[in-house]
């Protein structure tokens, strides 16, 4: 059966097998033995799962299993929406963390940002604040406001963990969480957009 075939069934429990075991031994030694573990408990299932959002969010970017340690600890898959801006999920011992927003900017995002920020914005981030999604992004040191501070802004939360996530829960889970997000990243692809050169 091919992966297009497969159907998302949960992440099997030996991803925390892997997540603890990468936590506890830090090289690349101990990474690339467990290369194939990695790949059936973590990248396929996250593959699957962002597969099955796709007709709705459009294809994600599942990152492979490389030399940035950084990605050792946490699975990383990103639906973009335009260039920077776009709809992501991981997962790590924490669980799953769902975010959606502006990743990283140019000079040019920064401007169109700033001169975009409007009581329309400003109810999207309330709004989201009230339902527990953080706020995240590098921010100027001096700003008139606290969002105009901002020079990438992603609003993100954690789903937890648990047995759950043995189960297909977390693709209806992750689809109600980025349908929540849906205004924000809609709002950042319409006023900031793509980096000058790269639409």
């Amino acid at each position: 059966m091919t992966q297009a075939a497969q159907v998302f069934g949960g992440f099997p429990d030996e991803h925390r097998d892997f997540l603890a075991a990468i936590a506890e031994d830090t090289t690349w030694e101990a990474v690339s033995a467990r290369a194939e573990q990695h790949r059936r408990a973590i990248h396929e299932p996250m593959s699957l799962l962002v597969a099955e959002l796709e007709p709705e969010f459009g294809p994600a970017k599942v990152f492979n299993l490389h030399r940035s340690p950084s990605l050792w600890v946490e699975q990383w898959a990103y639906a973009s929406v335009t260039d920077t801006i776009a709809f992501g999920v991981s997962l790590s011992l924490a669980g799953l963390w769902v975010e959606g927003g502006w990743l990283r900017s140019s000079s040019d995002q920064v401007a169109r940002y700033r001169k975009g920020v409007d009581p329309a914005f400003e109810s999207i981030v309330a709004g989201l604040r009230a339902e527990g999604f953080e706020l995240l992004g590098e921010r100027l040191k001096r700003a008139d406001s606290e969002l105009l501070a901002y020079r990438s802004l992603v609003a993100g939360r954690s789903l937890g963990t648990g047995a759950w996530l043995a189960t297909r829960q977390p693709v209806e889970r992750v689809r109600a969480e980025w349908r929540r997000l849906r205004p924000l990243v809609g709002w950042l692809a319409e006023h900031v957009g793509p980096r000058d050169g790269r639409d």
